[in-house]
């Protein structure tokens, strides 16, 4: 389980940092969250009006006094049997769609809520900003970008491909993940895949590195290649710094 900070460039969301739950008697995932919003660069906080986005493993008290106390605004999940002040032992599921909440244990501020169902489940969210329920859920949903990015990252770019001792070595992998994704979106087009903008982005950017990625699927090839009458031969150009590995 992880939690992770974004920022975004118009429809571009480009990760900037994380943080890593290590399981039962390491710091929970709220601690973790909240010491990632502390490290938001004040650069950002100074230019931008800056919105977290969490699901409701994110609800707890301590996580929005957090954010409260940092300046920011929130669209933050909420699990339906959330008690609230109403009286009468009212909980969110007994809260209309758009209308003020006010969250027990969490009295500080007026929030929004809103509600979706997707097939049979409902799900509810809530905002420290006035909207109605469905901007509340719009933007909430925004969320799924970042869920997106550890998805892709993961099967497509490396992220669980490491074997890792140290934390340093963990920084410097997720780095280059990092980096290769938001290089990627950079040079991303309409209508192609990710994989295709990673190579438009890798030729681009790293010809060497893709020159090497490819020789070395030759090599891998070459009893193959031998079979059909094919030989590789190499050569090497200190001036113009090429490399050709040969089978």
């Amino acid at each position: 389980m992880s939690s992770s900070s974004s920022q975004s460039h118009g429809t571009l969301k480009f990760p900037v940092g994380y943080r890593v739950y290590r399981g039962k008697g390491t710091p929970t995932p709220v601690t973790l969250a909240r010491n990632l919003l502390r490290t938001v660069p004040d650069t950002i906080r100074t230019r931008f009006r800056v919105r977290v986005l969490a699901d409701s493993g994110f609800e707890a008290a301590a996580f929005l006094d957090e954010v409260q106390m940092l300046g920011f605004e929130f669209v933050v999940g909420v699990g339906s049997t959330r008690r609230t002040e109403h009286p009468g032992g009212v909980t969110v599921a007994d809260c209309p769609h758009g209308g003020d909440i006010e969250l027990q244990n969490w009295p500080h501020d007026t929030l929004t809520l809103g509600r979706v169902q997707r097939g049979q489940r409902v799900f509810h969210a809530v905002s420290s900003e006035l909207m109605d329920g469905n901007e509340v859920i719009s933007e909430g949903a925004k969320r799924w970008q970042i869920e997106s990015f550890f998805k892709e990252s993961t099967h497509q770019f490396g992220l669980n491909r490491f074997a890792l001792r140290t934390a340093r070595g963990m920084d410097r992998w997720l780095l280059l993940v990092f980096v290769a994704w938001t290089l990627t979106l950079l040079d991303a087009q309409p209508g192609q895949t990710l994989a295709s903008s990673a190579r438009r982005a890798l030729l681009a950017l790293q010809p060497k590195l893709y020159l090497n990625r490819l020789l070395h699927l030759f090599t891998k090839n070459a009893e193959f290649l031998g079979q059909h009458g094919y030989s590789l031969s190499y050569a090497s150009s200190v001036e113009d710094n090429f490399i050709f590995y040969c089978s």
